[in-house]
């Protein structure tokens, strides 16, 4: 019994390295793979919001699919807030506000266009790649 006991320790020890790297292993290549990821999105993207009120919003996606958010207003820079892509690769934006007016986006950059609320407002956006 205890001879038993002996061996089935020694199998478990002996194979506990292998499945310790086979997880490291497998972590380097999600790090190598979340590293390498370019956003299909990656680029600058302007063009306009129109409804509760007008202006022109610019859109700055970064490789890893982050985004910087530029609200115009008569040409001047009313804002600029940060958001991102959803994952799933459809180009659809994280709907998150801005920490300053609540200004918000819905839609996708793979249609172009959405809408956007702030507070009791909204209307529709359309954007094109430059």
């Amino acid at each position: 019994m205890i001879k038993k006991i002996n061996i089935i320790f020694l199998m478990i020890t002996m194979l506990s390295p292998m499945f310790s790297c086979s997880y490291i292993v497998d972590e380097m290549y999600l790090y190598d793979a979340q590293n390498n990821y370019i956003s299909p999105y990656q680029g600058k993207w302007v063009g306009s919001y129109i409804g509760g009120m007008n202006g022109t919003i610019i859109l700055n996606v970064s490789k890893s699919g982050n985004i910087e958010v530029i609200r115009l207003v008569n040409g001047n820079i009313e804002e600029t807030y940060f958001t991102s892509l959803l994952g799933g690769g459809s180009g659809a934006l994280n709907p998150s506000p801005s920490p300053i007016s609540g200004f918000r986006l819905y839609g996708s950059l793979e249609t172009k266009s959405g809408t956007w609320k702030q507070q009791n407002i909204g209307g529709s956006w359309t954007v094109t790649k430059q």
